[in-house]
């Protein structure tokens, strides 16, 4: 983690530099005007720490205030990078087929384009993270199933319940899950962002869900990062079974969930050989339900249906370009044979900034029917 905060540390900072140096080359700013935005510019790269720092002295409100401010200014310069470079691409260009194409009024009008566009983004992005989308699918299946052959699996993922995903908008983000009627709800990882000691209240608002068959969770990275005995209280406390690498049985579904690799890094869980006694044998007469919240698939594993998250599908464009790097199947349902599928979903919060791109948060409504 340590290792990942210093190169995150590294790179944000080399963006902010080069947004300010880009925008020094515009503006031409006085020394004075430079020192200040100097000071601005390092307050929010050491955002994230400061952050962390704030919540453990409980200052609660002014991390929340932080949080707010820096991830925004967060979103902000890495889509400004990510415009700005396009824009330059494209002068460049034009520059090859028109040495006076007007370069330095070109280079000042995409400067300016770059500033907009990003702050309509980072504006429509935040106001569109707060729309929860509900994802319907149904899966048909062999196996016999209670209800008239029919249930309702309801799947939230990467909520990030922390200074920003809580009160007013974890309520909404509940109120959601409660109108889709589930007959189970899982948690598919991430549950939790970062220091939870000022949001366990907030397991009260999971226990307003009270599904017919159950809510059962598996732990994701950041339940590690926030400490894993108190996020292990915490998604108790919100009426969850936490399944690491174990499994249940339930209305005709045998679920089976997984530990993090995160966790298994520091030594919890089971041995990779030992998963393969969580698989029931080919011949099962139930519907398997895998839950793992990063969307690695074994193929050879035997289940009907894997569900993971992780990805949050990019969160912010073009970050989905990204996370295919490391994930090829990062979101959306992936049909692996006749009765194997996977579905990866896009995450019901947001990581870092509350801003969302091309890339809307969702609530996914599985519908299990049975064929016989």
């Amino acid at each position: 983690m340590i290792i990942f905060l210093l190169l995150f540390l590294c790179i944000y900072g080399g963006l902010n530099f080069y947004a300010f140096f880009r925008a020094k080359n515009i503006l031409h700013f006085s020394g004075k005007t430079e020192f200040i935005i100097v000071i601005f510019l390092l307050f929010f790269i050491l955002a994230p720490v400061i952050i962390k720092l704030l919540e453990k002295l409980d200052l609660d409100a002014l991390a929340r205030l932080t949080a707010y401010c820096g991830y925004l200014w967060m979103a902000f310069v890495f889509l400004f990078f990510f415009i700005n470079i396009t824009f330059d691409s494209i002068r460049y260009l034009l520059k090859l087929f028109n040495q006076g194409s007007g370069n330095i009024f070109l280079k000042n009008v995409f400067f300016g384009l770059a500033v907009f566009l990003s702050v309509i983004i980072v504006i429509y992005g935040f106001f569109d993270a707060q729309k929860i989308r509900v994802k319907s699918l149904e899966i048909h299946t062999e196996k016999a199933l209670p209800d008239n052959g029919r249930i309702r699996i309801v799947q939230i993922s990467d909520v990030h319940v922390g200074l920003i995903i809580r009160d007013q908008r974890l309520a909404k983000i509940l109120k959601t899950v409660q109108e889709t009627t589930p007959d189970i709800l899982v948690s598919t990882g991430d549950l939790l962002d970062g220091e939870i000691d000022n949001v366990t209240a907030e397991a009260e608002q999971f226990t307003k869900i009270k599904p017919k068959y159950g809510k059962f969770a598996v732990t994701g990275n950041h339940e590690y990062y926030a400490g894993i005995e108190k996020s292990k209280d915490f998604t108790q406390n919100s009426g969850f079974e936490i399944l690491r690498d174990e499994s249940k049985k339930v209305a005709g579904i045998h679920i089976i969930g997984l530990e993090d690799p995160t966790g298994r890094q520091l030594g919890y869980g089971k041995s990779k050989a030992d998963l393969s006694d969580l698989f029931p044998s080919e011949d099962s007469k139930e519907f398997i339900l895998l839950l793992k919240h990063q969307p690695t698939v074994r193929k050879e594993r035997n289940f009907n249906l894997q569900l993971s998250g992780h990805t949050h599908g990019g969160q912010i464009f073009p970050f989905m370009f990204f996370t295919r790097l490391f994930f090829p199947k990062h979101y959306g349902y992936h049909q692996l044979s006749e009765n194997k599928s996977v579905y990866i979903s896009r995450g019901t919060g947001t990581w870092g900034p509350p801003v969302r791109f091309l890339a809307p948060p969702e609530i996914t409504v599985i519908d299990l029917i049975s064929k016989t």
